[in-house]
């Protein structure tokens, strides 16, 4: 039927109603009805009736609305009397689709259209109109949205980014991708074009340069683009790009889809550069890769069975790769693969030997993983073939060629190195490891580790060895004696090294190589010899003793330079645990509104544990002297019996505690730490000199050496001290052994049983805080070792920042960059800092954050941890400074490992909160540096 027939004839002198009735004939129109508002007369003719399932004879003697309204869909009927109810109080036209139950009982869209009259003279209201059928146009949109839908689901599903230009290049689609890439929202791309969008405008111009091209060729084309990401990250994108025609076959506009490939680009480079550094033709390993529908036995192969394995099949039957299988290891792959498919397992890995084409057998790697029903019934297996034949044969001419090097290198007590003139990359043997004082595992590089390794004295000569050794026009060859200083130990240590450098056909030096041998010996003998020519007969004996004592001296050290470690790294992980523990404890506590006070109770309970532990790992921390001073006003006559129960408990039942306390002491000024260690080892030696037990007093006076007789005797400068006095009734010393008590290392009880480090620890501490120590004993007369502590002279204020005073601690948006390798501790001191109000970035590790400083110059502060891996703490401090001058910096750490912490104290202009902390320390700490109070 031609559009024409279905259009209403325009033929003169027919009526409104003679118009109607042709209309209906056509189908255009099912019905009419005329309302009489005023008297809520509704009558409708037969199509009407028929259309709303109503008694025609009805319909023409007269209904009300509510009968009409009744047939129309429950769903709709709401929103048909608002319509109605509209439309007569504003007056005018008409139209609202709804559904209406037919006389079979179905039921179908309608639009009705109608006019509300009003006479203004008498107030009458009428309200005539037509139906119209628009039930298939209704299906037909419904169909629409949901392929609209559909659509929208499909382009937001796809990775990457999916886009649709019209011809000018402006945007008409857009998913997602699209969006994160230009780094707006979709609705702020629709319509414009990338020269609108994108910050790159180069990239942009060339980017619809090349869809300009596309369209007018009208080819599907792929190309690789590079683009800049917001931030300033730039990738390398694979795009496939075609015209986008009309229906007449014209070209509208483009539709395309792009993928980041950068990371495959960026690992195809690395393997060009491995392949150069060892000039090896190696290609990417072709695994033969099977896709195996379980149901059927029927197997897909990819074009590698063939170009590997000689099989000229894309497709087979699971019973002819088993066939291939060699004999030997058939039935164990057939139970091995059939129990991972009728168990419940969802991968297969198996080694064997495959028949090729030619008739030998291959070594093989195969692995597959099942895809199964939501029932757990298997449906398919994937999975890909390796040939390990060529690397088995690698592998085995390697570990013959390394074992015969090592085994010569070991004969002959030679270390190797291999310096890479292009990557920088230094590779060392554990025994050239070993002469500069590393250990086996230790990561090196010339800079850090073989610059930094040189004796300082030989550091010049031994660098113009090697500049001369790999230079174009050098000498190519390198022969040295030099002097390490072990970065480890600390041992010196003479080293001859012999090496030579490669070069391409081009000139260009690649390689530094060659092997060192450890010449201690033979340079300490040679010395020895110079000496003995000298003064034998002396020499010898002074040699003996003074090798004895070296050796005996070095065993302790590296002792306990161990269990520092030790307990330095156990600490330094339990107070990485502490704080998240202490911080989450904090965050809930702030968060926590309940009024059941077991719960409050509860949570201050670990919270107090959390700080029982916390206060252990600072001592373990002391113990290991790797915790910087931390001086602070101190009131002995408190720290005295705080230590009660840890004293008791040191000394057991045998030994009597009595503290005679001071009335009026002054204050010092000292780690309150380190005094606490330094009475606990004091009381711990007293304890040892009382096998039979006795009595311990510790006592504290003031003492003012101005006024005090025997000042210049005592060798103490004048001035006034607290004097704190641990005395014993043990077994006392001799004066020969009380001359050498504070000596390191020196010991009367046996072997095994002490350190020698007990007495020159605390002598060390009080000297380092100004102090100073008397010993005075006699044999059978115990023991009483005087600490003389300078005193504080200000106010407590003084000594150390109260930054809670007169600061606002919460955060003024400003913004800090985070930093911390562990996940957990770096997620509570985001949370933390995000709840004192301030805006947080995060960073894994310094050359994440490097990035992130400069894409955001709005950072206030780097708060920082110290221990981090490759680049610690304040490497990264120094690299943000020296970008960001006004950059403040929080250093945090619960093991500093002398990185901001030399000769036991905090190095100067550097804040240093130690971990673990709480959330209001910490916010005190961030305000005070961050309004320069710090």
């Amino acid at each position: 039927m031609n559009p024409s027939d279905t259009a209403e004839p325009r033929v003169e002198g027919l009526s409104d109603t003679d118009r109607v009735r042709l209309a209906l004939a056509a189908g255009a129109i099912v019905g009419t009805w005329f309302w009489d508002v005023t008297a809520d007369k509704f009558t409708v003719d037969e199509q009407f009736a028929e259309a709303f399932g109503i008694d025609p004879a009805l319909g023409r003697s007269g209904l009300s609305l509510e009968q009409i309204v009744a047939t129309v869909h429950p769903d709709d009927k709401e929103g048909l009397s608002a319509a109605i109810a509209e439309v007569i109080a504003r007056g005018g036209a008409y139209a609202h689709h709804y559904r209406v139950q037919r006389r079979d009982g179905t039921w179908h869209w309608i639009e009705a259209n109608g006019r509300v009259d009003k006479d203004t003279e008498s107030g009458a209201m009428t309200f005539p109109g037509v139906l119209i059928d628009i039930n298939e146009r209704h299906s037909l949109m419904e169909e629409r949205d949901r392929a609209m839908r559909l659509l929208e689901a499909f382009i937001e599903a796809v990775p990457g980014v999916v886009y649709a230009k019209d011809r000018q290049g402006r945007m008409m689609v857009a998913n997602r991708g699209a969006a994160q890439l230009v780094g707006r929202p979709i609705a702020d791309i629709i319509g414009k074009t990338d020269l609108e969008t994108l910050d790159n405008s180069a990239e942009a111009a060339g980017v619809m340069e090349r869809d300009a091209a596309i369209m007018t060729g009208g080819e599907v084309t792929q190309i690789e683009e590079q683009v800049s990401y917001p931030g300033g990250r730039v990738a390398i994108w694979l795009s496939t790009k075609a015209p986008f025609c009309d229906e007449s076959g014209q070209v509208v506009g483009l539709i395309g889809s792009s993928v980041d490939i950068t990371d495959r680009r960026a690992t195809e480079a690395e393997l060009r550069e491995t392949e150069e550094r060892y000039r090896l033709a190696a290609r990417a390993t072709n695994d033969a890769v099977w896709d195996w529908r379980i149901a059927d036995g029927h197997v897909v192969w990819n074009e590698a069975l063939e170009r590997r394995y000689g099989h000229a099949h894309t497709a087979t039957t699971a019973q002819w790769w088993l066939d291939h299988i060699h004999p030997d290891d058939r039935d164990r792959v057939d139970q091995e693969i059939h129990a991972a498919i009728d168990g419940e397992g969802t991968a297969w890995t198996s080694e064997y030997r495959f028949k090729c084409g030619d008739g030998a057998y291959a070594d093989v790697l195969d692995r597959g993983f099942l895809l199964r029903a939501e029932d757990g019934t298997p449906l398919r297996m994937i999975g890909a073939m390796q040939d390990l034949t060529e690397r088995r044969a690698r592998e085995a001419a390697i570990r013959q060629s390394e074992e015969r090097a090592r085994l010569a290198a070991e004969a002959a007590a030679v270390g190797t190195w291999d310096l890479d003139l292009r990557s920088g990359e230094l590779r060392w043997d554990a025994r050239t490891k070993a002469l500069f004082g590393l250990s086996a595992k230790a990561a090196v590089t010339y800079e850090g580790s073989f610059l930094r390794g040189l004796h300082p004295d030989d550091r010049a000569a031994t660098e113009a060895a090697v500049a001369a050794a790999i230079a174009r026009d050098g000498t190519r060859q390198y022969h040295i004696e030099y002097r390490t200083i072990g970065i480890e130990d600390g041992v010196e240590r003479w080293v001859a090294a012999r090496g030579r450098s490669i070069f391409t056909d081009e000139g260009e030096p690649i390689h530094f190589i060659g092997t060192v041998v450890d010449i201690t010996e033979l340079k300490r003998t040679e010395a020895r010899l110079r000496e003995l020519n000298e003064t034998l007969e002396a020499r010898v004996a002074a040699e003996v003793a003074e090798r004895t004592a070296a050796e005996e001296a070095l065993r302790q050290a590296r002792k306990m330079e161990a269990v520092g470690q030790l307990t330095g790294g156990i600490a330094h992980d339990f107070n990485n645990m502490l704080a998240v523990v202490i911080g989450s404890l904090d965050l809930l506590s702030r968060r926590v509104d309940t009024g059941d006070p077991k719960v409050r109770r509860y949570i201050d309970a670990a919270a107090e544990g959390a700080q029982r532990a916390a206060t252990l790992t600072q001592r373990l921390l002391a113990f290991s002297r790797q915790q910087p001073l931390n001086p602070e006003v101190v009131d002995a006559n408190k720290l005295v019996p705080g230590m009660s129960e840890l004293l008791r408990h040191s000394l057991g039942a045998d030994i009597r505690l009595e503290t005679v306390l001071a009335a009026g002491l002054w204050r010092t000024h000292a780690d309150r730490n380190q005094l606490e260690n330094a009475i606990l080892n004091l009381a711990v030696n007293a304890r040892d000199a009382m096998p039979e037990g006795g009595g311990l007093t510790i006592e504290t006076r003031n003492l003012d050496f101005a006024k005090q007789e025997g000042a210049a005797e005592s060798g103490i400068p004048a001035g006034q001290y607290v004097l704190i006095t641990v005395s014993d009734t043990g077994l006392g010393m001799s004066e020969d052994v009380a001359a050498k008590a504070f000596d390191p290392f020196f010991t009367t009880k046996q072997v095994g049983k002490g350190t020698g480090l007990g007495l020159s620890q605390v002598y060390g501490f009080v000297r380092q805080s100004g102090g100073h120590v008397t010993l005075r004993s006699a044999p059978g007369k115990g023991t009483a070792i005087q600490l003389y502590l300078p005193r504080f002279m200000g106010n407590d204020g003084d000594a150390a920042a109260q930054p809670s005073q007169g600061l606002r601690l919460g955060g003024r948006q400003e913004v800090i960059l985070v930093v911390d390798d562990e996940v957990a501790v770096r997620q509570i001191s985001v949370e933390a800092l995000t709840s004192l109000g301030y805006r947080v970035v995060e960073a894994d590790g310094a050359l994440a954050a490097l990035r992130l400083l400069d894409a955001h110059p709005e950072i206030a502060l780097l708060f920082t941890d110290i221990v981090m891996p490759d680049i610690n703490g304040r490497k990264l401090a120094e690299e943000a400074l020296r970008r960001r001058p006004d950059l403040k910096v929080l250093y945090t750490s619960g093991y500093t490992r002398d990185a901001v912490v030399h000769n036991g104290v905090v190095d100067s202009g550097v804040e240093l909160i130690a971990k673990p902390f709480t959330i209001d320390q910490l916010a005190a700490r961030l305000r005070a540096i961050l309004d320069g109070a710090g």
